[in-house]
């Protein structure tokens, strides 16, 4: 069944109803404005590879891919940008607030524990672990993510003591 609904008005207040109707659009979503007008060329490419997927995951194990992470999203990657999408931001903030619990915790079970409290933590605020996989965003298993947190664990004592 196909939807659709007329909006009107600048393209600010066009990407707000959007993002009240649960459709996110980053800073490179092709909804944005290019050079002053709409890519309707981008916007029909998306269109195409989401039918695309969608008729390839249907009736498959395969995991439906994402093109536009969502804002709570944490993702997995080494560039900047990946390192400054609100997600990751949101998670290492967390990652320092369990820091000295972390650091103390007297073995690697207990540490597992905050590392799976925190991936709870994001996953309650409807964020997802991604990994990029050709077409797009995958969410990967909880012990994937869990390891991501650790890492960040990690990587924040190295930072402190460096």
């Amino acid at each position: 069944r196909t939807r659709s609904r007329v909006h009107f008005g600048n393209e600010q207040h066009i990407l707000f109803k959007l993002q009240t109707y649960g459709i996110p659009v980053p800073d490179d979503s092709p909804l944005r404005q290019v050079n002053g007008t709409f890519s309707l060329a981008s916007h029909r490419q998306w269109l195409q590879n989401r039918q695309a997927q969608e008729m390839k995951v249907a009736g498959t194990d395969e995991m439906l891919k994402t093109f536009f992470p969502h804002r709570f999203d944490v993702l997995f990657g080494r560039s900047t940008k990946v390192r400054s999408h609100t997600g990751n931001l949101r998670a290492m903030h967390l990652v320092n607030l369990w820091q000295v619990r972390y650091d103390g915790a007297p073995n690697r079970a207990r540490k597992a524990e905050i590392s799976e409290r925190i991936v709870g933590i994001i996953h309650e605020s409807q964020g997802r672990f991604l990994k990029w996989e050709e077409t797009g965003w995958v969410e990967v298993d909880d012990d994937t993510a869990r390891d991501k947190i650790a890492h960040y664990f990690r990587n924040q004592r190295r930072t402190k003591t460096g």
